[in-house]
């Protein structure tokens, strides 16, 4: 199952650190999100999974959410996969699978930071909206997205 909007949304908003940053939900399955002109597409895959049996709505506002606490976290996420590149470099001679590995790694542990503060951007909202909803999507994205993470530790650290 696809979800695709009808017709695309636009929202901005200020982050905490000072930019303007924009979310273009739709049209169809793509959003883009960024800065200013620096405005990046890319396919909502954890969104995808995540949101699976909910109404158009409240995938749409839990997707919203989710890709602004992306970019509210966007300086701690880049500073954390500095930090591990550098890791991997001073324990390991890392090649450029490692540094890959590391990067996906980072990026599982981006999706996970942003899923928990879309729950705490509002958990009245984020549990209302998940009632009556299959867990398994969740926990499929909890245990990848998790996996995927410690695996970047893994190669730093082994």
């Amino acid at each position: 199952m696809i979800f695709k909007m009808n017709k695309g949304k636009k929202i901005q908003k200020k982050t905490w650190y000072g930019l303007n940053a924009t979310v273009i939900i739709g049209p169809g399955f793509i959003h883009t999100s960024g800065w200013g002109v620096l405005l990046i597409p890319h396919p909502p895959v954890a969104n995808w999974l995540l949101r699976l049996g909910l109404t158009e709505k409240n995938r749409e506002t839990l997707t919203i959410i989710h890709e602004f606490e992306h970019l509210q976290s966007a300086p701690f996420v880049l500073l954390y996969t500095v930090l591990l590149i550098g890791l991997a470099f001073t324990k390991t001679q890392a090649g450029l699978a490692e540094i890959f590995f590391i990067l996906i790694g980072s990026h599982a542990s981006w999706e996970i930071i942003s899923e928990i503060l879309t729950y705490y951007n509002d958990s009245r909202l984020y549990r209302r909206c998940y009632e009556k909803i299959s867990l398994f999507p969740r926990i499929a994205f909890w245990f990848i997205a998790g996996a995927t993470a410690i695996t970047a530790w893994l190669i730093v650290l082994l």
